[in-house]
């Protein structure tokens, strides 16, 4: 798994829309495909962050299907870590696909702390 960056949009739309059945999209793209050491699935050089993962298990829930994984390997560039070594999302900037409007949105913004905006509420 390789969340796509705000760099590399057009690329990941793109890998969305075209069929490998009818074109190689490695290929058009223009980016950078190698093989992993250690699962069988090619990874994006040009991509930041990438989690090598195998499949588990396969749940179909309600004509869904679900897929349970293991992280295995995860490659980073460390352009994007800060200085404790942890991905910043500010350098990184992730994106995600917002399906109401049908536009990508960069990940980012801190609106609260974890296990700490909750409390007043204890």
């Amino acid at each position: 798994m390789a969340p796509a960056d705000a760099a590399h949009v057009v690329e990941a739309d793109y890998f969305g829309m075209a069929t490998g059945r009818t074109v190689n999209k490695a290929e058009k793209s223009g980016l950078t495909f190698v093989r992993s050491a250690h699962v069988d699935a090619p990874v994006i050089e040009e991509f930041p962050l990438t989690m090598e993962c195998i499949v588990r298990d396969v749940q179909d829930w309600g004509g869904e299907k679900r897929f349970i994984g293991e992280v295995v390997n995860t490659r980073v560039d460390e352009a994007i870590l800060d200085e404790e070594g942890r991905v910043d999302f500010d350098r990184m900037r992730p994106i995600v696909y917002d399906s109401t409007r049908r536009i990508y949105r960069v990940v980012g913004e801190e609106v609260g702390g974890a296990w700490d905006a909750g409390r007043a509420l204890m």
